[in-house]
């Protein structure tokens, strides 16, 4: 039995990795699968181990919300948002139960192999089912600032239903992994996947993430190659005409900037409203709530009623219904929601992971890390599935594939000393 469960282990992760393609109750399936396959193994291996403390403070987000909902007025509602939580709880309990061998350089290569080709996968996917639907002079069209193409991913596309910005963040990461092999390793054959995922990324039109990737493939040029100057200048300027060419071709992408210039101070008015005056709404309501309800918030069961109230009460418009908007911003998610007590406890435990990811000297897991982080602070990032599936997935396994290089370098020193 021990021998199967180990083994099932590599098989059940990587499958985990095609996650952007599958629903969210195919992907929840996998994690039971592997959970309980880690119970399994751990008691025919006889391991009788309590976690570890960086594995108890990895659950910190769960317990605030889980303590706070203690309290709570309406139990559905506050399950709800537990429920959401759920991650943070069990990929850092169980998932440190998995043998260190399953975190190796080689399989974590592996592991971030299959969500790169998922990733291309979902692209191509993207543009072929795009052009059997629409002609080429219809993907030209666009409509209030967001091209047909956007459009038909975010609101037609059936097959999977992943946020085009949480899907461009893991290309920022995929990109970055793939850059710094052409970078480290002279893998110029990696540059196609940084070419389409460029492309792709701008096609959807997630500026934020468009500006990460352009920032994450400049700095890479100075900061991870071995390049002379001339050919750093060379090389990153090369980057930036080759993203300059690309957007003068893709509809929607200068309507997208210069909507953030013209709306982000014009209040949603009837029916005029777009993706930035309504996120400049939602932000306004937050501060207001949270300096009404600064020490204790309004609880995470009442957050949703006191962000439509707000709106309802400042805005002539029409924005928020059908649709519930929440903070977009998880920070104020906390803050809101729990107070200033709970937002303390969530910084400390992101001050420990930001802690944890710095001395491992691992520069895609700081990449990584601050493209989730800056994420957050536009979207309900670890609210929704694929966001906190994806961040507590990749975190876990950079942090137990740090443990793994550290145990190699300190074998490797006593090695020499003896």
């Amino acid at each position: 039995m021990k021998k199967i469960s180990f083994q099932l282990f590599p098989f059940l992760l990587a499958l985990l990795f095609v996650f952007p393609i599958l629903k969210e109750n195919w992907s929840s399936i996998i994690v039971i699968l592997i959970c309980l396959n880690a119970v399994v193994y751990k008691i025919a291996s006889r391991d009788y181990s309590r976690p570890k403390k960086t594995t108890l403070l990895l659950t910190i987000p769960f317990w605030i919300i889980a303590l706070r909902s203690l309290f709570s007025t309406n139990w559905a509602e506050s399950a709800t948002h537990m429920q959401h939580a759920l991650f943070f709880l069990i990929l850092p309990l169980f998932f440190f139960f998995i043998p260190k061998e399953h975190f190796s350089k080689q399989k974590f290569d592996l592991y971030i192999k299959v969500l790169k080709y998922t990733c291309l996968a979902i692209g191509i996917t993207y543009v072929v089912s795009f052009f059997m639907n629409y002609s080429v002079s219809e993907f030209f069209i666009v409509f209030q600032n967001v091209s047909s193409f956007r459009n038909y991913v975010y609101f037609d596309f059936t097959l999977f239903k992943i946020h085009p910005t949480y899907y461009t963040t893991l290309l920022v990461f995929c990109t970055a992994h793939s850059f710094d092999l052409v970078l480290q390793q002279k893998k110029y054959s990696q540059f196609l996947f940084v070419v389409a995922f460029m492309l792709i990324s701008i096609m959807l039109l997630t500026r934020l993430n468009i500006v990460l990737f352009i920032l994450t493939l400049t700095l890479m040029v100075f900061f991870r190659s071995k390049l002379k100057l001339k050919q750093m200048l060379l090389l990153s300027g090369g980057i930036l005409a080759l993203t300059v060419v690309i957007s003068l071709l893709t509809p929607g992408i200068k309507h997208r900037f210069v909507e953030l210039y013209h709306s982000f101070d014009v209040k949603p008015q009837s029916v005029a409203y777009d993706s930035t005056n309504i996120r400049r709404a939602i932000l306004d309501c937050s501060v207001a709530i949270s300096k009404e309800n600064f020490w204790f918030g309004v609880g995470f069961e009442n957050l949703q009623d006191e962000l439509n109230t707000c709106y309802r009460d400042n805005y002539d418009s029409s924005f928020y219904n059908g649709h519930n908007y929440m903070t977009h911003n998880y920070f104020f998610y906390i803050l809101v929601s729990g107070g200033i007590f709970c937002l303390a406890f969530f910084l400390f435990y992101l001050t420990t992971i930001v802690r944890i990811a710095w001395k491992s000297n691992n520069f895609l897991f700081k990449v990584f890390l601050i493209n989730v982080m800056v994420i957050w602070f536009i979207e309900d990032y670890l609210y929704r599935h694929y966001g906190i599936l994806y961040f507590n997935l990749l975190l876990i396994c950079f942090i137990r594939y740090t443990e793994n290089q550290n145990l190699e370098k300190e074998a490797a020193m006593k090695s020499l000393s003896v």
